[in-house]
């Protein structure tokens, strides 16, 4: 199954799991399942309307889903998901 590595700030809705293997065969079916187990999650990655917040960073193998499929893009068993939330200073 895909894995989705959860950042620090996220931890404490995914019982502290850094990384949680999840089914799906696209980015959106794997946040939907990690929702089911996590639901609290839910509202940090995803906004009122469903889609994933603007300030989330989402990869695929190190590949930004911005330039590829989007939420859409293909899962296998092997892939590895990692959420970041952008970070910004000044």
């Amino acid at each position: 199954m895909p894995k989705i590595f959860v950042p620090t700030i996220m931890r404490k809705h995914t019982a502290n799991q850094s990384a949680v293997e999840v089914a799906g065969s696209t980015v959106s079916e794997a946040i939907d399942n990690l929702l089911v187990s996590y639901p609290t999650v839910g509202e940090l990655l995803r906004g009122s309307d469903g889609r994933l917040r603007a300030y989330l960073n989402v990869f695929v193998n190190g590949d930004d889903i911005r330039g590829l499929d989007g939420e859409q893009t293909g899962l296998t068993e092997k892939d590895e998901v990692l959420v970041l939330p952008a970070m910004a200073g000044g």
